[in-house]
């Protein structure tokens, strides 16, 4: 079986035979956070997946890997054919005015969301009661189970996920909370969902430091 250092925030390159020398960091590459904003995993891979129960899928040194949420080291679980590392498309939903300052939500042309429907059964896309990622014009947003617009509005953004959402603001990539605060302020080329404690983000060139 191939095996491939990985490089963790502990200092150290984790191997086989344990531990050796701390090696550079370079800077543009794809790392896992915590929900501090901390690397867990440096940043080292050329692209990344979000973490699925099978781990996440990494590329780099021309190696397509899959990474164990739980050791953060190669998984044992084999890569299949389809696999790949990357991020998920942005959502497709987007909100449609249905009185005033509220919203109703649509895929496609069906309405999936509408908040005067108070007997219809909230969907998938508002994370346990929380509010709905969507398109907003050529923007994106948050709308609660009320329809009202929660929070800011934002150049891209992904759903809510373990409590936090990747929203991309002023060019660069940071984390809010349930309440619309930011968290994590926007510093990342890129970023995906939490999931397992971690999300992947695209470090800053040294150009954009």
């Amino acid at each position: 079986m191939r095996f491939t250092s990985i490089l963790l925030a502990s200092c150290a390159v984790l191997t086989l035979s344990g531990c050796a020398k701390k090696e550079a960091v370079v800077a543009g590459k794809w790392g896992y956070i915590d929900k501090q904003g901390q690397f867990i995993i440096l940043p080292q891979f050329d692209s990344a997946s979000e973490i699925s129960d099978k781990g996440a899928l990494v590329f780099t040194n021309k190696h397509l890997m899959r990474l164990d949420p739980e050791t953060k080291q190669e998984s044992k679980i084999p890569v299949g054919p389809e696999d790949k590392a990357e991020l998920p498309p942005l959502p497709e939903v987007r909100a449609a005015e249905a009185g005033t300052d509220t919203y109703k939500i649509l895929e496609g042309e069906a309405v999936i969301f509408d908040p005067a429907d108070k007997e219809r059964e909230l969907p998938s896309i508002f994370p346990e009661k929380g509010s709905a990622c969507v398109r907003f014009g050529d923007k994106f947003a948050f709308i609660g189970p009320d329809g009202k617009l929660s929070g800011a509005i934002f150049d891209e953004a992904r759903p809510y996920q373990e409590g936090r959402a990747a929203v991309k603001q002023n060019g660069k990539w940071g984390f809010i909370n349930k309440k619309g605060v930011m968290v994590i302020p926007p510093q990342y080329l890129d970023a995906g969902s939490f999931s397992h404690g971690l999300a992947p983000v695209k470090q800053k060139s040294e150009e954009e430091k």
